[in-house]
């Protein structure tokens, strides 16, 4: 409904307007002022459509009133009426853009002809500003797909065709990269992703570009003209962790990527942050970690030390020699860096370790675990130490009991794919998963990228695209019910992951499939 401001000195002609809209039920919806002084406070306070204006009135005839309203909204409709036909108010109301000159006493055919052009007006103007924001928006859409894209492209390796557009972002073309993995468990980014994203802009004052990668993971581009410090980074990523805490009452953790000199390097740094991923099982899941010197400088405490040696004994009950191998790696680097530990204490941590071994191997006697405690106390060197420990991992490898073990894990794996073929409808979380595998779900995601190559959270999207497909091509269901079909609890957010993965969104997608 238009609302429509009737401007006239005299109380009877004001109302007599007003009846006359309420008599002939148009859909007006009216408001009165008793001068061009008054009548110019409304406008400039609420939304007016129309205004109706007598000439003649105190301090701001109808003319200069709408010449005002016309400098300052000229999207307004104005009808002007009155008793004096003169030739000057005329040209003055063309010149005011004015689409109606009514005469006094006003008929009603030429009150409503005058009312239909201008409600025509009001009507046409508002399709025209739609037709800008929708043209808008499809630009907006357009400019951030391709943006996605070349982001995509970038940690894949691929090189772009042509130069990475830049909107929102400073014009001079950054000569660095860094890369800030943002990681949140149980679907996030499903949930909050747009929200999240609006955050960062309100609380960072670096300039940055930003791709959410699965419904776990979000990946920062702060672009800078040279290498930030460590400092302005860990503050950087500390903002990030803060403020997520404080919106949501979410933990993040956020590994920070080395500087890529240009987007040709954002590959190398990213693969650099994938393996460190790989391994996040070891190290607080929650922390900041700098994955070129993830370990180099560490700050770790003893009961830190003693989470890393409880990681270890996990991975040994799966006989996954390749995580504890590398879980005594970080032991025996922060150890060698840091220097606060004796080695006496080394010692006695290795000994706990190699004890806990032993003695799941029922076969192995006292008197063979009493041999390498005797062999660890003589070590000399932590390279000397580290090669013993290896050798229990190998003696563990040759037991009988190991193809036991490789099976279990195997029937692990497939466990999850089966259980997530038959839920992948469900709110499919990694948590919820290692529940119900009673694996701890740091342990669950580093077991399935070390099984099958990708990770969790990777495959439960593809299966999910996948089905996706399938209900496209297949069916006549509509795009949200598809989604809902699918798990996803955001219809936005499954749109994008399934642009994600073809280039197109779904309904462009079903539209193509013959």
């Amino acid at each position: 409904m238009h609302r429509i401001l009737i401007v006239d000195d005299e109380r009877i002609e004001r109302e007599g307007i007003r009846n006359l809209i309420r008599k002939l039920k148009l859909e007006l919806d009216p408001l009165v002022a008793e001068n061009g002084e008054a009548a110019l406070r409304i406008v400039q306070s609420e939304p007016i459509d129309i205004v109706i204006t007598d000439i003649k009135m105190p301090f701001m005839d109808g003319l200069e009133l709408s010449e005002k309203i016309r400098e300052e909204h000229p999207d307004i409709e104005l009808i002007i009426y009155s008793a004096f036909n003169e030739f000057e108010y005329a040209r003055r109301a063309m010149r005011a853009n004015v689409s109606n000159y009514l005469l006094k006493p006003i008929q009603v055919p030429e009150f409503l002809t005058a009312i239909q052009r201008a409600t025509d007006a009001c009507l046409e103007k508002e399709a025209e500003r739609k037709r800008e924001l929708q043209l808008l928006e499809g630009y907006r859409l357009g400019m951030a797909y391709e943006r996605e894209k070349m982001l995509l492209d970038a940690i894949n390796g691929i090189r772009p065709n042509k130069p990475l557009a830049a909107p929102a972002i400073d014009e001079a073309v950054p000569e660095f990269i860094h890369l800030l993995l943002v990681e949140c468990p149980r679907l996030f980014f499903d949930m909050y992703n747009d929200d999240f994203f609006s955050m960062l802009h309100e609380r960072l004052n670096l300039p940055f570009d930003y791709l959410n990668v699965n419904a776990n993971q979000s990946i920062l581009f702060v672009r800078h003209s040279a290498p930030l410090s460590r400092e302005i980074l860990r503050s950087l990523a500390e903002t990030v962790s803060a403020s997520t805490l404080e919106r949501y009452g979410q933990q993040v953790g956020i590994i920070v990527g080395a500087a890529a000199e240009g987007w040709d390097g954002v590959h190398q740094v990213y693969c650099g942050i994938e393996r460190l991923l790989e391994f996040k099982f070891f190290i607080n899941e929650q922390a900041i970690l700098f994955a070129e010197e993830h370990f180099s400088e560490s700050s770790f405490d003893e009961a830190e030390l003693q989470t890393i040696s409880e990681k270890i004994y996990q991975c040994l009950n799966f006989s996954d020699l390749r995580g504890a191998k590398y879980g005594v790696e970080l032991l025996f680097s922060y150890l060698k860096t840091t220097g606060h530990f004796s080695s006496l204490y080394t010692k006695f941590l290795c000994s706990e370790i190699m004890n806990r071994v032993l003695v799941k191997e029922q076969k192995k006697s006292l008197a063979v675990i009493n041999d390498y405690l005797d062999k660890i106390s003589r070590t000399s060197s932590l390279h000397e130490l580290k090669d013993l420990m290896f050798g229990v991992f190998d003696l563990v490898d040759s037991s009988s009991g190991t193809k036991h073990k490789e099976e279990s894990a195997n029937k692990i794996i497939e466990q999850i794919k089966q259980m997530i073929e038959e839920q992948y409808d469900q709110d499919l979380s990694l948590e919820g998963i290692a529940e119900q595998v009673y694996l701890t779900p740091s342990y669950l995601s580093y077991l399935f990228k070390k099984e099958t190559g990708q990770s969790l959270i990777r495959y439960i999207t593809q299966v999910r695209m996948d089905k996706a497909v399938m209900l496209l091509r297949d069916t006549n269901m509509k795009i949200v019910d598809i989604c809902q079909k699918l798990g996803y609890r955001n219809s936005n957010y499954f749109i994008q992951s399934f642009r994600q993965h073809y280039g197109v969104t779904p309904a462009k997608f079903r539209e193509r499939t013959p």
